[in-house]
């Protein structure tokens, strides 16, 4: 499944267009999708606190072949 998602215990986002790793949550379908987006998102399910501690630079996991 393709799609921006957080890693809670690296507390990061990935950008993944196959398969996440275990545990990883979805935060937006949209590859393209910045950095203001994934917080809107994110500031629903994730205390003010946690939001603070997220590593917002986006690790890219995709395939580039």
């Amino acid at each position: 499944m393709a799609g921006i998602f957080y890693d809670p215990h690296a507390r990061r986002l990935h950008a993944v267009d196959q398969s996440p790793d275990a545990g990883w949550m979805l935060v937006t379908h949209n590859l393209d999708a910045g950095l203001h987006h994934c917080r809107r998102i994110m500031r629903e399910w994730l205390p003010a606190d946690d939001l603070l501690r997220v590593d917002w630079n986006i690790t890219d996991h995709r395939r580039t072949a």
